[in-house]
């Protein structure tokens, strides 16, 4: 099968297309969340954002991955959710042996309850991965 420059372009944009696919959810979580609770809360409440951006990171960043890519998108989905649980990983390894970035101390946005919703969303984000795998594969069914 002859493969384009399209595909092999697509194939390289996969991982940097999740990456900024979680920047630009990221801007549209706090966007709704301060437009919702800013009009009836004040100070604004940075609680449920922290909460909830591990959990939207995880899903975005593993649904948009496989999205981008031109095949095989269960299993760019399965890399992706590796490539999450390494990085929040290191991450909270590096938070537990007190390390700091650039001179600021490194913390988990909602402690523990971050992690458990990181996972989740990266358990959530494969699942809906492979449900779109499988009713992509139902709707290319002759018949």
């Amino acid at each position: 099968m002859k493969r384009g420059a399209a595909y092999w372009l697509r194939w390289l944009a996969a991982l940097p297309g999740a990456v900024v696919s979680v920047v630009i959810a990221s801007f549209l979580l706090h966007w709704v969340l301060y437009a919702t609770l800013s009009s009836f809360v004040k100070p604004y409440p940075e609680l449920p954002e922290r909460l909830l951006y591990p959990f939207v990171a995880a899903v975005v960043f593993i649904c948009a991955g496989s999205y981008i890519a031109p095949e095989h998108k269960l299993k760019t989905a399965i890399a992706l959710f590796g490539i999450w649980l390494f990085m929040w990983g290191g991450f909270v390894f590096l938070v537990l042996t007190g390390s700091d970035w650039f001179g600021f101390q490194l913390y988990i946005p909602g402690g523990a309850f971050g992690v458990i919703m990181a996972v989740a969303g990266a358990v959530t984000g494969l699942l809906v991965a492979r449900a779109i795998e499988k009713r992509y594969r139902i709707a290319r069914l002759p018949g």
